[in-house]
């Protein structure tokens, strides 16, 4: 066995080990897991997997709970204001985590008022045109913006939310002008993209595939760094020149203050359900790429995330006066 084989080895022991008796106890009920966003979307469905595996493992129940509205602030509030005892649980997000802090300007609550637990991983998105459309690839794409500044529209579902940080990363990067259109939500952007009265629209590659098989979209191209395992007939931004790397991440987070103790046995239980073949084979059938990460390593991220978007926020005035 190589050297590196055994550090990652003894890496996956570390999490596996019994942490401090303190935690004998926990949890002695149930514990909710809240999840900013609506039922049976995506986001949902991930959350509905892990929470039921964590309660075998925790051998309590491990309920979802739904709080979706304004970007995940409702959901990422109430978690910020629960007693940091191990019990509340938030199911985080780029935008409860990171976007919203730096775009609403009066928002409950702040990044330093969670604790990271672990990370799961990374859903890309796929950049989909109506295919009543004139652009077929992403050069057709940029050639249309700049032929015709502000008019090639691209429907998210909100201000602030990742479709809409990532259609600013475009922007910037191919130096280009498109109409922003936010929906309150994914489903009414999806529906103006089918009818045409919107030109394109980020969304999941699992979705935008079966919608594409169907011939009700054109995939122009994925924002993963690479071409994706399930779907390698979709060529990525980047190999088409655009540099875009952006994805939902999923990870756990608790309100800040929570013990040590408590925090690092949720991380190993977190972490073992990630290493199931059952569990790994859903969430890449859902297009996840999964990259677990502890606590400190998901801190770390979070801090290069904020740093990443902090530039383009301020630059392309990425901004609600709530």
């Amino acid at each position: 066995m190589s050297l590196r084989n055994l550090a990652l080895g003894a890496v996956l022991a570390a999490f596996l080990l019994p942490v401090s008796a303190q935690i004998d106890n926990f949890p002695q009920r149930p514990i909710r897991l809240v999840v900013p966003w609506s039922p049976g979307a995506h986001t949902d469905a991930v959350a509905r997997l892990m929470a039921d595996r964590l309660t075998t493992r925790l051998k309590q129940p491990v309920l979802v709970d739904n709080k979706p509205g304004a970007t995940g602030i409702i959901g990422a509030t109430l978690v910020a204001r629960s007693q940091p005892d191990g019990y509340t649980l938030l199911f985080a997000l780029p935008e409860t985590n990171v976007l919203n802090p730096l775009i609403y300007k009066n928002i409950a609550y702040a990044a330093k008022d969670f604790d990271a637990v672990a990370f799961m991983g990374v859903v890309p998105f796929a950049l989909v045109a109506n295919p009543s459309s004139k652009a077929s690839t992403v050069s057709d794409f940029v050639r249309l913006a700049k032929e015709r500044p502000g008019a090639v529209s691209v429907a998210t579902w909100g201000i602030g939310s990742t479709a809409h940080v990532a259609t600013a990363l475009i922007e910037q990067s191919a130096n280009v002008h498109l109409l922003h259109v936010p929906f309150p939500g994914s489903a009414p952007a999806l529906t103006q993209l089918l009818s045409g009265q919107v030109d394109l629209m980020f969304m999941g590659t699992q979705t935008a595939a079966d919608l594409a098989k169907a011939g009700k979209v054109k995939v122009l191209g994925v924002t993963s760094a690479k071409r994706m395992d399930a779907y390698p007939e979709f060529p990525t931004l980047a190999e088409q020149g655009l540099p875009i790397d952006v994805a939902v991440w999923y990870g756990f987070m608790v309100p800040a203050n929570t013990p040590a103790a408590i925090k690092d046995y949720l991380a190993k239980e977190i972490l073992a359900v990630l290493q199931d073949p059952a569990v790994l084979k859903e969430l890449r059938d859902r297009t996840m790429v999964i990259t677990p990460q502890s606590a400190a390593q998901f801190s770390r991220f979070l801090s290069d995330e904020e740093a990443r978007w902090t530039s383009l926020i301020k630059a392309k005035n990425i901004r609600i006066d709530n």
